[in-house]
């Protein structure tokens, strides 16, 4: 006999006939195969006096059957269920236990499953214990959880069938060593409900109604999130909901059915994933997609704020990382409304298929401390900018991008974050700047500017060209953009490019910017500015503002080369040359600011 908190384990007896006839007749207790298999008084005897002579002559190889007790207050112990255990003769022992519908729910099932682990590890010299169930039956698995057994794999048919259809079920494995504490071993986690004004995150429900918006899933989310939708079959479909809870229960992450707050139809996913990276602790990543009656309405966006409050306040985690095509703009612009920055785009990182296109990656990060979040991201280490690789592509040493200011602007480096990038649509997308730089992208998005500023960050790191975000004093709102492009070491020479956004035209920003930009350029190296000889300057005919501050920063016209400038309507004009030389004098301030 082995006992404790108010529960025991005792040999099966005459006493427990009527109990276990109970238990094997009930339905829930036969789908999961969890009982004595017993009908009838007549099969339950048999079974009382098969587990009798077990113990009675005690071999290494019988399995040992116990029936459960729970007090019943004055009228002593009543029967409550059935615990074993089946030694494999090689010191490791499979378990199984079933519990009488009156007494599930109170933790019977936990306490009586200890005490036989207790005696087979104690008193029979096991080494490990096995527990397996069939795909689905979480009050078991939620059992072997609490004991400290490992996560659960799971095997296709490792269970068999019941009733009418005996064919093999998948079905979940698990281990616990004899050494391991009995006690959780890693996170359950409950998936909780999460209400915003537009939406609801809420648990997927095995219903008809989450199954028949599954089944609209349309070509434009397969195309992006493919491998993770459920197949575009009713089968499918139910497979896919059942397995929702899997990444809760083995505490690898959760997942939410993004839900509209008013009629509650699925409008989508979210989810929180890779919680228990050994490599990256405390650190999760987002991933959703929608359906298309939810699309258009700011779902997302509204859905990554839930998510990534739950995750940084309740689950404890300090980032957050997304990934996202680089042609899913959609996907981009909701991360960047949701306070997600800019990380990197990675080439080629996008395949669905084997042998598949490949696409580009662009990744997104969201920090809980927001003052990490707003500060620049880190650059590479030294040993990347001191050392070159084969080719000689990677960075040679960096001289960064200084800060330069002059009336009432700052020249800085651009930062990855949505502030900078919508500044830098804005101006990208305006009908004068896309009629002189017709190389910009078009459609010009977020990611577009996001990695402009990558690329921008990475010229600077490699000594071949500075770009400032030219921002207003005080306000740190971007209005313009100036760079040195083609810096040659050797001739000492850089051309000068920029523009400005709609809101700083006509103000004489860029004229000071440039001014500025011009007098590091030229101004010695060892006053930490580059020393060099030349500037020059291309700008096509028509556009007269561009002149017009060449001029006014002391900048010469040298030559004009016909028809050489095709602009973003078709237009082809000639290209004008400015330069200006180190020697050449230094212009007056200009009076037009």
């Amino acid at each position: 006999m082995r006992d404790g908190d108010g529960v025991r384990l005792v040999p099966p007896g005459p006493e427990h006939v009527r109990m276990l006839v109970g238990l094997g007749q009930d339905e829930l207790a036969r789908r999961w195969g969890d009982a004595v298999p017993v009908r009838d008084e007549t099969q339950a005897r048999a079974a009382v006096a098969v587990a009798s002579q077990g113990w009675a002559e005690q071999r290494p190889w019988t399995p040992r059957r116990w029936v459960v007790e729970t007090r019943a207050g004055d009228d002593g112990w009543q029967g409550a269920g059935t615990v074993e255990y089946r030694p494999d003769g090689h010191g490791g022992v499979e378990v199984g236990f079933a519990v009488h519908p009156e007494h599930r729910g109170h933790g019977v099932a936990t306490t009586a499953l200890g005490l036989a682990l207790g005696y087979a590890f104690e008193q029979d010299g096991a080494a490990l214990a096995r527990w397996r169930a069939e795909v689905g039956n979480w009050a078991s698995r939620r059992v072997a959880w609490r004991l400290g057994f490992s996560v659960p794999q799971r095997v296709r048919g490792l269970m068999p069938g019941w009733g009418e259809d005996t064919g093999p079920r998948d079905g979940w494995i698990a281990t616990l060593a004899r050494e391991e504490p009995r006690r959780p071993a890693y996170p359950w986690l409950r998936t909780p409900v999460l209400r915003g004004e537009r939406v609801v995150l809420r648990p997927w429900r095995e219903d008809a109604d989450d199954a028949a918006a599954l089944l609209s899933v349309d070509d434009l989310a397969r195309s992006f999130v493919g491998p993770v939708l459920p197949p575009a079959t009713q089968e499918g479909v139910a497979s896919w909901l059942a397995a929702q809870r899997e990444g809760a229960a083995g505490g690898t992450g959760l997942r939410w059915c993004i839900a509209d707050a008013e009629d509650d139809a699925a409008l989508g996913l979210m989810s929180v994933f890779g919680l228990r990276s050994p490599f990256e602790m405390g650190c999760g990543t987002v991933g959703y997609w929608l359906l298309p009656s939810g699309r258009g309405r700011g779902a997302v966006t509204e859905a990554l704020t839930l998510a990534s409050r739950y995750a940084f306040g309740e689950l404890g985690l300090h980032r957050l990382a997304a990934d996202a095509d680089v042609r899913n703009a959609a996907s981009h612009r909701a991360l960047l409304r949701a306070g997600f920055r800019w990380v990197a785009t990675e080439a080629q990182a996008c395949v669905y298929t084997q042998d598949g296109e490949r696409e580009d990656n662009v990744r997104f990060e969201l920090l809980a401390d927001a003052e990490v979040q707003q500060a620049p991201r880190p650059g590479p280490p030294a040993s990347v900018l001191g050392s070159a690789g084969v080719d000689g592509t990677d960075g040679t040493g960096d001289r960064g991008i200084p800060t330069l200011r002059t009336d009432g602007l700052v020249l800085r480096p651009w930062r990855s974050d949505p502030g900078e990038a919508d500044r830098m649509v804005e101006a990208a997308t305006d009908p004068v700047t896309r009629q002189y730089l017709p190389e910009l992208p078009d459609p010009y998005t977020s990611a577009e500017a996001l990695g402009f500023i990558d690329r921008a960050l990475l010229a600077a790191r490699r000594g071949e060209q500075l770009t400032w975000c030219v921002a207003e004093e005080g306000s740190d709102v971007p209005l313009g953009n100036v760079s040195l492009s083609g810096l040659d070491r050797g001739t000492r020479t850089a051309e000068v490019g920029y523009w400005a956004h709609p809101q700083a035209r006509g103000r004489g920003v860029v004229t000071s910017a440039v001014a500025a930009v011009l007098r590091h350029a030229f101004a010695a190296e060892e006053s930490y500015g580059l020393g060099l000889r030349r500037v020059f300057l291309r700008a096509a005919a028509s556009n007269v503002a561009s002149q017009r501050v060449a001029r006014a920063v002391g900048m010469r016209e040298v030559g004009r080369d016909r028809l050489a400038e095709m602009l973003r309507d078709g237009t082809v004009e000639d290209m004008v040359r400015f330069d200006r030389l180190a020697e050449d004098a230094e212009p007056s301030a200009p009076t037009d600011r």
